[in-house]
């Protein structure tokens, strides 16, 4: 079944806060790197480091409907 575009924004908008982070341009590479090497993507390392600073349960695992699961 496939989600429309609209489906798919009102969908993260009902669920998800979204915030921006600014940080000096060059951290990006480390940032990048740091994301590559534990294999996800920048935006869930982010949720990692949060999650595990705050104790919160952000993963982001089966947060969408046939959205990408993990492969074990």
């Amino acid at each position: 079944m496939a989600y429309s575009q609209k489906a798919v924004n009102d969908f993260h908008r009902r669920r998800y806060y979204q915030m921006v982070a600014n940080v000096p341009i060059e951290h990006k590479e480390a940032i990048q790197a740091a994301a590559a090497a534990r294999g996800v993507s920048v935006s869930r390392l982010i949720c990692e480091v949060l999650g595990r600073e705050l104790k919160l349960d952000l993963t982001l695992d089966g947060g969408f409907p046939r959205g990408k699961q993990k492969q074990e």
